[in-house]
């Protein structure tokens, strides 16, 4: 066997990279008619739309506001709540009730997305205040027919139309409170309206199911085009961040992660470590077995370290040629130790064919590591490890210095 098929060989035997059942270019092309990605990704997409809809979510609230009021003044002047109750019209009372607890929760929405508070809450407080709007406008709308007063019969089609804009809610939960509100519309009709109204709502109730239906079928679409956009720019962004020949982060990605992993830690006063891992004389390597086996030696080694990376805030990154970064995240010292030795020995457990190396005849790496301070800035760390990954060569190599 070549040396070449034996790197090919150790490569194809290493431990396999975690499962990426949830990557944005596989869920592509696995598709997504039914308007829904993976569980990760789904989750990751909600938090995304979350953040992207806040803006437009609190212009259409504050519009929503602004109609509401104009609707209670309007209110207030054409029917006294003091002479409904007199008269035992309670249907009068009911419907202005409504207005008013409409209004404290459109108040509640609007005053979590100034916040930014509550992120999760954005979507159920806007469905919540378009299925109380719906209700308390045909409430409404039925008191003013039972008095013979003017009334708008196609303030509900607006409102069919309100909830399919951008204002935080998928197709789905808009399907589910579009429908909700033209079936509460209907049923409110036939317990309050007297037969000389019938005929007329139900033809106005034919017309908001198929307002739905035509607003769904535009949701829809909007909503696919949202979903396919929103994988094409996350695959984008990891293209930038990836390093091409080994697959995981490269430099730029993983000094963005170790800065943010710095705050976190110095915030949670969580314990860190920062270390550079160097492959023990590669050069005597690509010259002894060329460079194409140099690559999948390197490819080989990034999948070992990253398939003993299980935490969330771990990461391996690629730094430039032979030399890798780590970060460790909430770990103290006794566990630091025992997952730098294991790095260190799943590298050298690859096999991996180094006649040319000083130091042993398979592949080694040298393991400089830094346990954060809690004070230091990123260079400051980083220079700290590449003086302790010094430490590592001077001692022999094939081993980790840790302080």
């Amino acid at each position: 066997m070549s040396a070449l098929e034996q790197v090919i060989d150790a490569a194809a035997n290493a431990p396999p990279a975690p499962a990426r059942d949830s990557s944005y270019a596989g869920q592509r092309a696995q598709g997504f008619k039914r308007l829904r990605f993976v569980s990760a990704l789904e989750d990751e997409y909600r938090r995304y739309m979350r953040i992207e809809q806040r803006m437009s979510t609190l212009v259409c609230a504050l519009t929503a506001l602004g109609i509401w009021l104009v609707f209670i003044a309007l209110d207030i002047s054409r029917i006294d709540p003091l002479t409904e109750y007199r008269a035992q019209r309670y249907d009068a009372l009911a419907a202005t009730a409504l207005r008013w607890v409409t209004l404290a929760v459109l108040l509640s929405l609007i005053s979590v997305l100034v916040g930014k508070r509550l992120p999760r809450a954005y979507n159920r407080l806007s469905f919540l205040v378009l299925v109380l709007i719906g209700t308390t406008s045909a409430v409404s709308a039925n008191v003013f027919k039972l008095r013979d007063l003017a009334q708008a019969d196609l303030a509900g089609f607006v409102i069919i139309m309100a909830v399919f804009l951008p204002v935080g809610l998928t197709f789905h939960q808009s399907v589910a409170a579009a429908m909700l509100i033209a079936v509460l519309n209907a049923l409110l009709g036939f317990i309050m309206l007297d037969p000389g109204h019938i005929h007329e709502h139900i033809r106005i109730s034919i017309l908001m199911f198929f307002a739905v239906f035509v607003g769904a079928v535009g949701a829809y679409l909007r909503e696919y085009t949202q979903r396919d956009h929103f994988l094409l720019r996350r695959m984008l962004h990891n293209r930038a961040m990836s390093d091409a020949l080994t697959g995981i982060g490269n430099r730029r990605f993983f000094e963005e992660h170790a800065a943010t992993a710095l705050r976190q830690a110095r915030r949670e006063r969580a314990g860190l470590v920062f270390a550079i891992l160097d492959v023990d004389h590669f050069k005597k390597y690509n010259d002894r077995y060329g460079h194409q086996a140099g690559d999948l030696a390197l490819r080989s080694l990034a999948r070992a370290l990253e398939a003993r990376l299980r935490r969330p805030m771990d990461m391996v990154g690629r730094l430039g040629g032979e030399e890798f970064g780590l970060i460790l995240y909430g770990v103290r010292l006794d566990t630091a130790r025992a997952m730098l030795d294991n790095l260190v020995r799943a590298v050298s457990s690859l096999d991996i064919p180094h006649d040319a190396s000083d130091t042993a005849p398979h592949l080694t790496v040298s393991v400089g590591a830094a346990l954060f301070d809690g004070l230091e800035t990123l260079e400051q760390i980083y220079r700290r490890a590449d003086g302790l990954l010094y430490v590592s060569k001077a001692k022999g190599r094939d081993r980790f210095t840790l302080g």
